[in-house]
């Protein structure tokens, strides 16, 4: 079973409201509680009473309060915090969130999702981009100042007030300090001069850009502005002369390198003391890599009915040996809610578990292009073959030679869509058919096309082509050894890409090891699951898949050393095709037009039409529906007709201070 997806399925505005509608955007009231709001249950008779306020706590927090270990909760709480919208319903404090990963290093959404705090994020319905961790930001007629405002009040997680003095450090000490920043993001140089930080006073502040920038609304949920200066200090020179010593003593080399250890709040934080804004902070690990954190005291947010967020005491990453002992320990119900490491080809199994194992196996709508997706090196060392991989009939040909709707029954049970990798059917410039450029499996014409490109002469055997130059035609298709997904796909392409005389060998790698011969221009074929290909990730972050390499610096799929001439104005690298210097001026143009105009239209436009026609980047499936696995106990998480997608930063909208455990 093979469907198509039509522009209206998948119609999600990615930022489209936050143009029009800015102002009501960046300066939320606060919302009326719905009629049928469930009021939170009282306290049982055992539990300590909270004292009475404007809002109510935890009782485990108003526990402390009583023994003097807090304020009341008026007092940790900003003059207006921010009010959150019921999703479904009030709930009870109490239990906890939990997922499990089989890398004690990976990145497990389910629980770093949870624990953010950026400047803005997406609302609920994905609709527009809102303020988060500050009261309301704007921006001037030419998108040349964004200013912002803090809300008073607002506190760290070890009750530090929040002010201006924590984004100038994280200006002047951090992002302007050449040890710490030894390159400044592009995000924050836009036009290639670093952006200017204006303080007004405690809670007010703007960032002056050299050129108008429009993008940043689509940036700010990807921006902390600010760090713990009162805490971080300590480890800085600016602030403590003896920064080095003390590095020294806790066995690092250099001030900058204990900065960085104790700065870090992301998977890999070890520091339990390091003050955040998120709702829930570290509270310790073990030697295996489980990992704990528990709410933060002070976090800004209340529900409808002024109860402090989140609802829930702790969340839990639990490490595991393997793939195999994780989906076990999913099958027999152990953690909350999954997905990032599901797999839809198991999604048969899930069901069959969900009455024994007392949750509810899901599929979401996911905007990823293409699970798995392939670039030829378009600067390769060998001539021949960087000659024979630019030659966009080589590229139509094999595109041509894959049999998608097979790969869509075998790998994603015909739930996917056979395509390449040209965005979502979303954007306001979608144009139909773009992603079924080349698509067509057809035999014929791949090798048609490819006698058209030279290579006409075959082995002895009549089996396999040879090179324009008569040497034998094998290529080495790199993949990910711990993505066996990649492995299947690669050796199905391998088998079709046979059927017209193209050998390649499929060849599992150390993912790290893979990127390196990636980085150093050493690959024949990069591989990848292409997503990051939507409108609103390729505004907000840039448009990786649109553009040479086709994926991040550090994972160029195809033509590395053209980036490099690229990022470099022509003094390193090599230099590529005008086709290619076209496409990167439409798509630095497309990213600097305020979003929605009907330049933004055609320059997004002419940037899809450009790698739709020339087949740079080839996908198999996409927009393969997303399983997720969610315990039956927990409530407000979402359902079957949200969006699930890295696209969107997989649960990150999705509000998880306002869950709770139905016990």
């Amino acid at each position: 079973m093979t469907r198509r997806i039509s522009r209206r399925e998948f119609l999600v505005v990615s930022g489209a409201t936050v143009a029009t509608g800015l102002a009501a955007a960046c300066g939320p009231s606060e919302p009326d509680v719905p009629a049928d709001a469930a009021p939170a249950d009282a306290p049982a008779a055992d539990e300590p009473a909270m004292p009475m306020g404007k809002y109510r706590e935890a009782p485990e927090l108003s526990e402390m309060v009583q023994a003097g270990l807090l304020p009341p909760v008026d007092e940790r709480l900003p003059a207006d915090p921010w009010v959150l919208p019921v999703l479904r319903e009030i709930g009870k404090y109490g239990g906890e969130l939990s997922s499990i990963v089989a890398d004690p290093t990976a990145n497990l959404f389910e629980i770093s999702n949870a624990r953010g705090a950026a400047a803005a994020g997406r609302s609920y319905d994905l609709g527009s981009i809102i303020p988060i961790a500050v009261e309301s930001f704007s921006v001037n007629d030419d998108s040349t100042v964004l200013s912002v405002s803090l809300r008073a009040g607002q506190k760290w997680s070890d009750g530090t007030p929040f002010t201006t003095e924590h984004v100038s450090f994280w200006y002047e000490d951090i992002l302007l300090n050449e040890e710490l920043t030894p390159v400044v993001n592009k995000k924050l140089a836009p036009g290639g001069e670093t952006l200017k930080l204006e303080v007004e006073d405690d809670f007010n502040f703007k960032l002056v850009f050299a050129v108008p920038y429009p993008v940043i609304i689509d940036i700010l949920p990807s921006l902390s502005l600010w760090a713990p200066k009162h805490y971080l200090s300590q480890w800085h020179p600016s602030y403590n002369e003896n920064a080095d010593a003390k590095a020294n003593e806790e066995n690092f080399d250099a001030w900058y390198e204990a900065f960085q250890y104790h700065a870090d709040a992301g998977e890999t934080q070890q520091d339990v003391d390091l003050p955040v804004l998120g709702p829930w902070v570290f509270e310790k690990q073990d030697t295996q890599g489980n990992t704990t954190y528990v709410r933060n005291p002070y976090y800004w947010a209340v529900d409808a009915e002024g109860n402090q967020l989140p609802y829930v005491d702790r969340l839990q990453k639990l490490v595991v040996e393997n793939r195999e002992v994780l989906t076990a320990k999913i099958l027999a119900g152990e953690g909350t809610h999954h997905s990032w490491f599901l797999s839809l080809a198991d999604f048969p199994l899930y069901k069959q578990n969900e009455a024994s194992a007392n949750f509810t196996a899901r599929l979401h709508p996911d905007l990823r292009a293409s699970e798995m997706g392939l670039a030829f090196n378009y600067t390769h060392t060998d001539p021949v073959l960087r000659e024979l991989f630019n030659d966009v009939r080589w590229r139509q040909a094999l595109s041509h030679a894959l049999d998608r709707n097979e790969i869509n029954e075998l790998r994603f049970a015909g739930r996917g869509v056979p395509r390449n990798p040209i965005m979502h059917p979303g954007p306001l410039f979608w144009q139909e058919g773009l992603d079924q450029m080349y698509t067509a499996y057809d035999v014929e014409l791949a090798n048609s096309l490819l006698d058209q490109a030279g290579l006409t002469a075959w082995d002895s055997d009549n089996k396999f082509r040879l090179r324009p130059d008569g040497e034998p035609l094998a290529l080495t298709m790199e993949v990910d050894a711990g993505r066996a997904d990649l492995s299947e796909t690669g050796n199905l392409i391998k088998a079709y890409w046979a059927a017209v005389g193209v050998n390649i060998n499929v060849k599992g790698q150390d993912q790290q090891f893979y990127m390196q011969r990636m980085r150093a221009n050493e690959h024949d074929i990069g591989v990848w699951a292409i997503g990051g290909s939507s409108e609103p990730y390729s505004r907000q972050n840039e448009p990786i898949r649109y553009r040479p390499p086709w994926h991040w610096s550090s994972t160029p799929l195809g033509g590395p050393l053209w980036r490099q001439w690229l990022d470099t104005d022509g003094a390193e690298g090599m230099e590529p095709p005008d086709i290619i210097k076209e496409l990167w001026e439409t798509t630095v143009q497309w990213q600097a037009e305020p979003f929605g105009t009907d330049r933004y239209k055609e320059l997004g436009l002419k940037m899809l039409q450009i790698n739709a026609e020339n087949v740079w980047l080839i996908g198999t499936v996409g927009l393969v529906p997303r399983a997720s696995i969610i315990r039956n106990t927990v409530r407000n998480a979402p359902d079957s007709d949200n969006i699930l997608s890295i696209e969107y930063g997989m649960w990150t909208h999705f509000q998880q201070e306002q869950w709770w455990i139905d016990s």
